[in-house]
């Protein structure tokens, strides 16, 4: 809120967007990707946010794949 050219649908996108790149240069077999963009959260500078994209198993219950992002520090 209150930052100029940003918001809550174009972040998302941007995610998004970042982490299908992240998929497609990744190899085969490959079920955890990093993804990096910048985020602008005041009107100054935009800062470095890294990511962590990692597919598997959509529930203990349900096998269907899933893509589940988080910080680096998540697991």
């Amino acid at each position: 809120e209150g930052v100029t050219g940003q918001d809550e649908a174009g972040r998302l996108w941007d995610v998004v967007w970042l982490t299908r790149f992240g998929i497609l240069r990744a190899g085969p077999g490959v079920d955890r990707i990093p993804v990096a963009l910048y985020v602008r959260n005041d009107n100054h500078r935009a800062k470095l946010v890294k990511l962590i994209a990692q597919c598997g198993p959509l529930d203990i219950d349900d096998p269907a794949p899933a893509i589940t992002l988080m910080m680096p520090d998540e697991d």
